[in-house]
C-alpha cells in the first residue's frame, strides 16, 4: 500500500480514537467496513455516525489490532470451506 495513503487512514483512524469514538470494523466479502460511532456526552444533543470502506491490507489490519479494534467476520461472505475460518486455526 502507499505510505501516503496509509498516513491517511492512520491520521483518520488517530482522530477517532482520540474523541472516544466507538469503531467497529466488520470483513465485508474482504474488504473492511469501518462503522464510527460518537454520542455526545453530559446530556448534550447530537451524535455522528459515519461509515467508510477500508482495503483489507496487513497494515490496515494490524493497525485496527493495535488500537484494540476487532475485526468481525460476520458478514465475511459464503464460506468457501468447511469448518472455522483459515485465521482462526
Amino acid at each position: 500500500m502507499d505510505p501516503t495513503i496509509l498516513r491517511e487512514y492512520e491520521a483518520k483512524l488517530t482522530y477517532w480514537v482520540a474523541q472516544g469514538y466507538q469503531i467497529l470494523a466488520d470483513d465485508v466479502d474482504g474488504e473492511l467496513r469501518l462503522t464510527v460511532h460518537f454520542v455526545s456526552r453530559d446530556g448534550a444533543v447530537g451524535s455522528e455516525r459515519e461509515q467508510e470502506f477500508w482495503p483489507m491490507t496487513a497494515d490496515i489490519v494490524q493497525m485496527l489490532n493495535a488500537n484494540g479494534i476487532e475485526i468481525s467476520k460476520a458478514l465475511a461472505g459464503p464460506r468457501p470451506w468447511a469448518g472455522p475460518h483459515p485465521e482462526e486455526r
